[in-house]
């Protein structure tokens, strides 16, 4: 593979007249892989109904019952494809994923739904550090924030797709089915990424092939050497705080801002499509060409923008339900959500020797979802129910506002990145 410039598809059978064949099929399973997970977010107010669950208890199976496996396999993914095959971890983590969405539909209560989501989880853990370091070593240097941007499209793509499908088939088949209906489309996916084709780690004996201890150990003294790589992951990480806030957005616009769970889930669903993928894909174009044409550093770019949207957030928690001022800060949350993943993981790549991308990359969303989508997502249900229970008003607006801010500190650590020693930047 090795000398190949762009997005070359490797599809068994694919023509390499087809360069987008591979980066198409990826996004569309980072899609699926986004709707499956974000389908209880959804579905929120019709399966806390269903299953009679208190806050607390849907925040411990949204955040924290997904979260802590989906970050030890997300690690476990990264070491095992560094050492068997990318393509062999992505088919069974794939093929794992659609089955458990499928029987989440089967779910009679609290326990058997918890039961399910962490083989849901298990399995999703294995498509960002499989697929994006697929794609990664086929892009120039100059294209890679863009082409992780196009990937991370897929979150945008997903998250708005799950809540459109629980304001369209939701009303006509109910929540159940949707689950089933997912886990169908997953097993056909899962199919075609079988069939990619993929380099294969030398399995020949010798001191170029690390052990995982070693691996681990090298990455350990990437992170304390180099101050640019620790700042660009330590900034994706603090951005997910906002991110762990997305379970609750359907039940906090029905519960503190007075919409109706159906135009809740149309509208939140339809921003997370049009400007998450702006977001995604218009933040790695932008810093791409600033880094070409003027020599802009990525990170300080992505600080900027990232800096300018913060007021927009708390205008999005404080605005009252339905005004200008809070429709324009959910469409600043939404590009807020998706923007820092290209330019973030194409600055922490650039960083890493090959042996130690997708291990960096499973040890980021280890961290990523224990410390945000999981942990602070299950202190916001907490802190929720605390003050649901001692009346307070808008329980739900004060914990989702507190995390937004943890995820401001993100832009700190980025404006606090040094330039790469290896770029050409003024």
């Amino acid at each position: 593979m090795a000398g190949r410039a762009d997005f070359a598809a490797t599809g068994a059978g694919a023509p390499a007249g087809r360069p987008f064949a591979l980066p198409a099929l990826f996004l569309a399973m980072h899609v699926v892989n986004h709707v499956d997970r974000h389908l209880v977010a959804s579905f929120a107010p019709q399966i806390i109904a269903d299953l009679a669950l208190s806050r607390s208890a849907f925040a411990l199976i949204a955040g924290l019952g997904f979260s802590i496996v989906y970050a030890a396999n997300a690690l476990g993914a990264g070491l095992l494809a560094d050492r068997i095959g990318r393509v062999r971890v992505l088919t069974a983590g794939a093929g794992t994923w659609s089955l458990f969405t499928a029987a989440c539909g089967l779910a009679t209560g609290f326990w058997s739904l918890l039961a399910m989501r962490p083989f849901v989880a298990a399995g999703e853990a294995t498509l960002v550090p499989t697929a994006t370091n697929i794609l990664l070593s086929r892009t120039p240097e100059r294209a890679r924030a863009t082409a992780m941007g196009l990937f991370f499209m897929g979150i945008p793509l997903g998250v708005g797709g799950s809540y459109l499908v629980a304001a369209t088939l939701g009303p006509a088949i109910g929540w159940r089915y949707c689950f089933f209906l997912m886990g169908a489309i997953g097993i056909i996916g899962t199919l075609a990424v079988s069939r990619v084709r993929d380099e294969r780690p030398d399995r020949t004996t010798g001191t170029d092939h690390p052990s995982s201890t070693d691996r681990l150990a090298g990455w350990w003294t990437a992170m304390r050497t180099n101050a640019r790589l620790r700042n660009a992951s330590i900034a994706i990480i603090l951005f997910h705080a906002h991110m762990a806030t997305g379970a609750f957005t359907q039940l906090w616009l029905v519960a503190d801002k007075g919409f109706a769970p159906d135009r809740a889930a149309s509208l939140y669903g339809t921003f997370f499509i049009l400007l998450g993928v702006a977001g995604s894909a218009g933040s790695g174009l932008i810093t791409d060409w600033l880094h070409q044409r003027w020599r802009i550093d990525r990170a300080r770019a992505l600080a900027v923008l990232m800096l300018a949207l913060a007021p927009l957030l708390i205008a999005y928690r404080l605005g009252s339900g339905g005004s200008p001022l809070m429709i324009a800060g959910m469409a600043a949350s939404v590009f807020y959500f998706t923007a820092a993943y290209g330019p973030c993981f194409s600055i922490i790549e650039k960083e890493l020797p090959a042996e130690l991308k997708a291990t960096a990359t499973g040890i980021n969303m280890l961290l990523i979802n224990i410390l945000m989508i999981g942990g602070l997502a299950l202190l916001i249900g907490l802190a929720s129910d605390a003050l649901a229970a001692r009346g307070i008003a808008h329980s739900w607006t004060w914990p989702l506002l507190g995390a937004d801010v943890i995820s401001m500190l993100g832009v700190a650590a980025l404006l606090s990145c040094p330039r790469s020693t290896t770029d050409s930047s003024r």
